[in-house]
């Protein structure tokens, strides 16, 4: 609009940082935020690794671009219709939710589950991607579930339900499950570095996404854990998760005015 300050949210810059892991063209991408950056527009992203990434891949100056990290909040009403909603998996299950793609690193998780020879069910919820990871169990004691799709408050009772979330994803902008899981009080297995790890604080365990052994250790630990390191963890994800439970963006509206 003329006259006016137009604002761009850029969720993650994955076609330029991992294009193997996206079916976006690269170069087309590149053109088009190009492009917006000689519009002179304000760029939002959702946190301060992809800001960075920004500003190490753009000639940007810093003050065009301000992170404003998602915000996550169940209120009461929220939370008693999770509670209340259809149950469609085991409870005290490890989940793996959102599209389901390579970048996800689904098939190392099926790995680690598998060397794990954990008796705690997979349960793996979202649509396919592009590229049609093989969900198929990697070992004879591992038990996977596979749900393509589900109503929004059966899967939050899943995730309230799971005894950890696992993400160590391959690639991000923001990782929204990470602060999902905190905010119902699940442990987070997330991948050490970049974005994940920016989210995640000191209330995930952390690994090496591209190490099988390193995930596989991680789960056997969640599944060994005792009631003591349980707490702890969980009371360091509600703390974390309450850095998100606000965004500020009213904040943001005065400093560009």
């Amino acid at each position: 609009m003329e006259g006016c300050i137009n604002i761009v949210t850029v969720h993650d810059l994955i076609p330029i940082t991992h294009p193997h892991l996206t079916g976006i063209n690269t170069q087309r991408f590149i053109a088009l935020l190009q492009a917006l950056i000689e519009k002179n527009v304000h760029f939002v992203t959702v946190s301060e690794t992809v800001r960075q990434q920004m500003l190490s891949h753009f000639a940007l100056s810093p003050e065009r671009v301000t992170t404003l990290y998602q915000s996550v909040s169940f209120d009461d009403a929220t939370r008693q219709a999770i509670k209340k909603a259809p149950q469609i998996a085991p409870s005290d299950s490890f989940l793996v939710y959102g599209r389901v793609e390579k970048r996800k690193n689904i098939e190392r998780i099926l790995e680690a589950h598998a060397r794990s020879q954990t008796k705690t069910p997979l349960v793996i919820i979202g649509p396919d991607g592009d590229d049609h990871p093989d969900c198929t169990p990697r070992g004879p004691t591992s038990q996977v579930i596979r749900l393509p799709w589900s109503d929004r408050l059966s899967l939050l009772r899943t995730l309230s339900e799971a005894k950890a979330l696992l993400f160590p994803s391959l690639a991000e902008g923001f990782g929204l499950p990470i602060i999902e899981a905190m905010a119902l009080n699940v442990p987070v297995i997330t991948s050490r570095g970049g974005v994940t790890e920016e989210i995640a604080g000191d209330a995930a365990l952390l690994v090496d996404p591209y190490d099988v052994s390193d995930i596989t250790k991680n789960i056997v630990s969640i599944d060994n854990i005792n009631d003591r390191e349980i707490t702890i963890i969980k009371k360091e994800g509600k703390k974390n998760y309450y850095k998100f439970k606000y965004t500020k963006y009213c904040c943001f509206l005065n400093k560009l005015s």
